[in-house]
């Protein structure tokens, strides 16, 4: 595995863990019964993708990033709890700057792997890309019907 596409997937692994812990924050943090429901499984589907990146590294013998654990996921929280302080149209715009993030940096890996033997990894990153904009959709459509 070359160097770029280890720092390609320690990234996304970094990445995909920050949102998980952004978003578990507004699952603890709000009342609301649909905006939990749509916080928790962006929670399980962010968590399937950091997963996915965790086992790749792994499988190369390439160690998966330990700060994330501790330091990011703490910052994720924080930064989660005080955007959520200050109501929900400010939890979705960060929400969907995370997501742009994560999408810009989908396509960028997307087109880099290009190559058949990357394929199958391919495949996985346009799903995920997917999922990424229906997040987005979802956090930019509540956002305009419960303005704050």
């Amino acid at each position: 595995m070359d160097d770029k596409l280890i720092f390609r997937l320690k990234e996304f692994y970094t990445l995909e863990t920050f949102q998980v812990a952004f978003y578990e924050s507004q699952v603890t943090a709000s009342t609301n019964e649909y905006y939990t429901k749509a916080f928790e499984k962006m929670v399980q589907i962010e968590s399937g993708h950091a997963d996915f990146f965790a086992q790749v590294l792994d499988k190369a013998n390439i160690e998966v990033p330990k700060i994330v654990g501790s330091v990011f996921e703490k910052a994720g929280g924080f930064i989660g709890d005080m955007v959520g302080l200050t109501g929900a149209s400010n939890t979705c715009k960060l929400g969907v700057a995370l997501e742009n993030k994560a999408m810009e940096a989908y396509r960028t890996f997307i087109t880099e792997s290009r190559d058949k033997h990357y394929s199958e990894l391919r495949n996985t990153l346009m799903d995920y890309l997917l999922d990424e904009e229906f997040h987005t959709l979802w956090l930019m459509d509540y956002m305009t019907k419960h303005p704050n």
